[in-house]
């Protein structure tokens, strides 16, 4: 029986952005009905609010950088290309770093610590279940351009 060839894409489990909404929406909900621990001094929320900024200006040089490749910024969508420039010549996950940073500034900016600790349910999920998948996708599709990628720029950082 002949084998079907393994899918443009990295058959992820989920879409990564929804569990980040989703954590966010947990954390505010449990901050607001059982557990309301500030996550900051009084005054704080400009703070909160440059941490969106910066989590938010993130997201915005990935897309162009993929915009620029002319191949998708979605995870769950075929790539047409490696991306190693702007953030992504520093981090192989900036998209992931981005939406993070986004959820910590959101917590800061409401005062919520619940909200803050809830980015670590989507960021060890998308370690362990969305990056693996992706990063053999890639492996399988772009072979030694995206291994001597991997050998120059780190997973996070």
């Amino acid at each position: 029986m002949p084998v079907a060839p393994a899918p443009d894409h990295p058959d992820l489990p989920y879409k990564p952005p929804l569990a980040f909404l989703a954590a966010i929406l947990v954390g505010a909900l449990v901050d607001r009905r059982w557990w309301h621990v500030p996550s900051r001094p009084a005054g704080w929320e400009p703070v909160g609010v440059t941490i969106v900024a910066l989590g938010a200006a993130l997201l915005v040089w990935a897309k162009v950088c993929f915009d620029r490749a002319r191949t998708p910024l979605e995870p769950w969508k075929a790539t047409r290309a490696i991306v190693d420039t702007g953030p992504f010549a520093h981090s192989r996950n900036p998209v992931y770093l981005g939406f993070a940073i986004i959820q910590v500034g959101i917590g800061v900016w409401d005062g919520s610590l619940a909200v803050v600790l809830a980015t670590l349910v989507p960021a060890v999920m998308t370690a362990t279940m969305v990056v693996p998948r992706e990063e053999a996708y890639l492996r399988r599709k772009f072979g030694a351009t995206y291994e001597a990628y991997c050998a120059r720029v780190g997973r996070w950082c």
